[in-house]
């Protein structure tokens, strides 16, 4: 006979879930997202070609409410961290266990959403949910404009991204959760993030070493560097501009994009390896050179800063002297090309 159960009951054995402690459930979560006003002003375009398409501010905040929603749902435990950063400062939008916050179930970890009758009211999950997105909102909306006075300025996303592995390593340490991912909602000009190269190529062979993916989710014609970050940390690259195909009806440009980013970025690192979620075109695992923003496959490295250049003569036909990011002198050749026949090895 099958012994019936309340709804507080059924909400312990959700919340009870159990982790296994020699593989870790990965249940926490990195997003940041780029709030630069210069692009949210008008729209970002997806397309230069097509300027009229663009991605406004109210469409990436239900594309961002729809995947959370799904992270929630996936487990009572699932939690979130999510940045927010633009040319003025970074700032931590929000911390917290996503299923309580952005999902409108009784069944989570906050009992305080049933009556004294032991039925779930819906109506104040509802109202709850719709709380938590409206503040989000307006701290969103007041964020950019604390950005109109620096317009000229990079997004600071050097620090957006150190706050999140922070935040990855802390709660691993203090067993809190486990997290793998770091998510870039990317809407950068191709000439973005040049002065903070040094900074973003350190914290992404960090973030190797931590076993910590980088992923960006790149709207427009963004900076490479970010190619470069994602592709160090083996992380995934989503370029929306060469993704989507724009012979679909724009109109229902959400829906897209959540399933976009629902698809490539939802399941987690460990079960995207098993299901081969790898990407059918290639972005390649490349260099971009620093003094033209192109792709290179054979490269000269600064010694000091590891920094990428595509020929070691500059476009005067000069030798490099000067490192262009970091300032160093660069060396010149110690031995001069000559012809094997000619070379002396008694010496050696």
């Amino acid at each position: 006979m099958m012994k019936s159960m309340s709804m507080e009951e059924i909400s312990d054995l959700l919340v009870s879930e159990s982790v296994s402690d020699s593989v870790p459930s990965e249940d926490a979560l990195v997003l940041i997202l780029d709030l630069s006003p210069g692009r949210w002003s008008s729209g970002v375009p997806l397309r230069p070609e097509e300027p009229e398409k663009r991605i406004h501010l109210h469409n990436f905040f239900t594309v961002l409410a729809n995947f959370l929603k799904l992270f929630g749902y996936m487990s009572v435990r699932n939690k979130t961290l999510i940045i927010t950063a633009n040319n003025h400062s970074t700032r931590i939008l929000y911390e917290g266990f996503v299923y309580n916050d952005w999902t409108d179930s009784c069944f989570g970890v906050n009992s305080s959403v049933y009556t004294n009758s032991q039925h779930c009211d819906t109506d104040r999950t509802g109202e709850k949910v719709d709380k938590t997105l409206g503040v989000m909102w307006n701290k969103m909306i007041d964020f950019i404009s604390e950005g109109l006075t620096y317009p000229d300025a990079d997004t600071q996303l050097t620090s957006a991204i150190a706050t999140g592995f922070l935040y990855l390593n802390r709660i691993r340490m203090r067993n809190e959760g486990y997290g793998r991912k770091i998510i870039i909602f990317d809407v950068s000009t191709s000439e973005n993030y040049k002065s903070q190269y040094i900074g973003l190529m350190n914290i992404a062979y960090s973030a190797l070493a931590q076993n910590i993916t980088i992923n960006t989710f790149a709207l427009g014609q963004p900076s490479r560097i970010l190619e470069q970050l994602s592709s160090i940390t083996r992380g995934k690259y989503l370029l929306v501009s060469k993704v989507l195909n724009f012979d679909l009806n724009f109109s229902h440009i959400n829906q897209y994009l959540s399933q976009l980013i629902t698809f490539w970025y939802l399941p987690s690192e460990g079960m995207s390896e098993l299901l081969s979620t790898n990407l059918s075109f290639d972005f390649g695992n490349v260099g971009i050179c620093y003094c033209h923003y192109k792709s290179v496959d054979v490269s000269y490295l600064c010694p000091c800063c590891f920094a990428v250049y595509c020929s070691e003569i500059d476009d005067k036909g000069k030798y490099r002297i000067i490192c262009m990011v970091c300032g160093s002198r660069l060396t010149r050749k110690l031995i001069k090309q000559k012809l094997a026949t000619e070379a002396d090895f008694s010496k050696l």
